[in-house]
């Protein structure tokens, strides 16, 4: 009985030694439970202190020692400034963040090194706060600084992420060649505070620098100016409000920041002038393609035609242009072309040069059969486009792939519905579109009525083209939109003192939905609109070409003013509800002063 006992005991014994020792031995599987980690990391120490003198110009190091194992998160957010040519390194040993330069720094400068994002600690990604820290290899800190803004010309949104430099080099050719004597990016509100900079006189430009040489590419990058040289007085200290660290999502606190300067990015257009390409689509049409607007062309011979034979057509920024050839006669398979035009010479000046041309004709694969063939040579298609919302302002467009020589005017025929069904004529004018010689636009000459239908009738015939072919009978229908729930939007101007394009664009003001160029004080209205948020955008048409133009920085000129109409102060959007008239006054002279 004693030995039974015996053995159960030490059986017990065994049981809970083999559970005890199970428990003891998981040791890969983590506790369960409690509160995630969501400090960031800790600055214990910086050697040498921020704001030492007497940097090394080689070999020099800095030691960021933090109470937890943090990581170099994104390398690319450590921005050295001046920058040099390689950036420096940080590496992580232990707990500490080791920074090493890789090129010889500057004699008697003040440098700063903006750690941005790049830090987090090793677990969770905490972000660690936002580190500038400053050294000399001189005998002092330069404390002086300024603030600024960047925005997007086109929208007036602010930039994130661009590169600020400022230069004491003033030639044109600086942003271009030379590194920067002070850099900085802006932040999420295109926020930027441009530190540590000496008492002397700046050249300040902003580009995107997406190579990341910090040197402007022209064909790369966007790019900002400031109009003048640009002498910082504020001296830094503890106590300024721009200088803290701002949580980018604490928008009251980021816009409470004030701005010194404001910069507007653009996407110059390309200024070296060259012929780019040029070729022929057909036997009586071609096309020359220049590298950059504007192109200046002092003579063009299309040998063995005459002059009043040849059709010619740019586009609306001139850097090409269409040509065609009217005769009845069948041309060379290769049309030559004798070409002077103001070209870019090594010296980067615009000098006059001769390009003898060759043109092929681009002949179609494969042989169409006789009947098909046939068919495609007895008439064109025209292409007829109206748009319920948008007839009464734009009217009926009416194109043809190649130019119309001759048009029987009175063949064409609006006719209006009413809803008991009597059909009447309505009249309209009748006008070749001024920027495409192959548009013409048809435009009621009333206003279209609720409950009317609408049809355009163009028929065979009624226009020839460049193939001495009639089109076909083409048709359109429209009527006004009916929605109970849709709105109207009238904007009455003002003191509009010069040429403007004033557009409806959407709630972010990257596209446009509607447009008008005025030039006078007149109503705009904008029936038809959907419920919905809108803004409208107003440019100013300095050079009265239509467009709004971008800048030029060797030139020194900035992009066309743009202007958002504001209904109440800092709110661009408007929101309008269904079924409903909305009158905005919008004084154009005090909305560009």
């Amino acid at each position: 009985m004693k030995r039974t006992i015996a053995t159960a005991v030490l059986l017990a014994l065994f049981v809970a030694c083999c559970c005890f020792s199970h428990s003891c031995a998981n040791t890969t599987t983590p506790p369960s439970g409690g509160p995630k980690d969501t400090i960031p990391p800790v600055l214990l120490k910086a050697t040498p202190p921020s704001g030492e003198t007497g940097f090394p110009l080689t070999d020099g190091r800095i030691t960021l020692l933090y109470n937890e194992y943090t990581v170099v998160k994104t390398a690319g957010d450590i921005l050295l400034s001046p920058p040099t040519r390689r950036r420096p390194t940080a590496k992580v040993k232990g707990k500490n963040i080791v920074v090493t330069f890789q090129d010889t720094l500057r004699e008697n400068q003040t440098y700063t090194l903006d750690f941005g994002q790049a830090l987090a600690d090793n677990n969770e990604g905490n972000l660690a706060p936002r580190l500038v820290y400053s050294f000399s290899t001189g005998d002092t800190i330069d404390s002086l600084y300024f603030t600024g803004t960047v925005y997007d010309s086109r929208t007036l949104v602010p930039s994130k992420g661009i590169l600020v430099a400022a230069y004491t080099d003033q030639a044109d050719s600086a942003c271009f060649n030379t590194l920067p004597d002070a850099v900085v990016r802006t932040d999420d509100w295109g926020y930027f505070v441009l530190r540590n900079l000496r008492d002397t006189t700046y050249r300040i430009y902003a580009y995107s620098n997406k190579i990341g040489d910090y040197k402007y590419n022209p064909d790369e990058d966007e790019v900002a100016f400031l109009d003048t040289l640009f002498r910082p007085t504020a001296a830094a200290n503890d106590s300024i409000y721009e200088l803290q660290s701002f949580d980018m999502k604490d928008t009251l606190k980021c816009q409470e920041r004030e701005s010194m300067i404001s910069l507007l990015l653009f996407k110059e257009l390309q200024s070296v002038q060259y012929l780019q390409n040029s070729g022929r689509s057909s036997e009586k049409q071609g096309f020359l393609k220049f590298s950059a607007a504007d192109v200046q062309i002092n003579s063009m011979e299309f040998v063995g035609i005459d002059d009043d034979a040849v059709i010619v057509q740019y586009n609306r920024t001139r850097d090409s242009l269409d040509f065609w050839i009217n005769v009845d006669y069948r041309l060379d398979d290769s049309l030559l072309i004798r070409l002077n035009y103001m070209k870019t010479d090594s010296t980067g000046v615009l000098s006059p040069a001769d390009e003898n041309l060759s043109l092929a004709v681009k002949r179609e694969e494969g042989v169409s059969s006789q009947k098909g063939k046939q068919e495609r040579d007895t008439t064109f298609q025209l292409t007829v486009e109206a748009k319920d919302e948008t007839v009464e302002q734009l009217g009926v467009r009416i194109e043809s792939g190649l130019p119309l020589i001759a048009v029987v005017r009175d063949s064409i025929h609006l006719k209006e519905t009413n809803p008991k069904g009597q059909v009447s004529e309505k009249a309209f004018r009748f006008e070749q579109d001024t920027l495409d010689i192959r548009r013409y636009i048809i435009t009621p000459d009333t206003k279209l009525i609720k409950g009317y239908d609408y049809e355009l009738t163009i028929p065979q015939g009624t226009f020839t083209n460049l193939d001495k072919l009639p089109n076909a009978l083409a048709t359109a229908k429209f009527k006004v939109p009916q929605a109970e729930d849709l709105s109207l939007l009238q904007l009455v101007l003002s003191d509009v003192d010069g040429n403007y394009i004033v557009e409806l664009t959407d709630e972010k003001g990257s596209t446009a939905l509607r447009t008008y160029i005025v030039n006078s004080d007149r109503t705009l209205d904008f029936p038809y609109l959907k419920a919905g948020k809108y803004m409208i955008r107003i440019s100013s048409d300095q050079n009265n070409n239509g467009l709004s133009d971008t800048g030029n920085l060797l030139a020194h000129r900035q992009p066309e003013p743009v202007r958002f109409y504001e209904a109440a102060p800092g709110n661009k959007v408007l929101d309008i509800p269904e079924s409903s008239e909305i009158e905005q006054h919008i004084n154009i002279k005090e909305m560009f002063r």
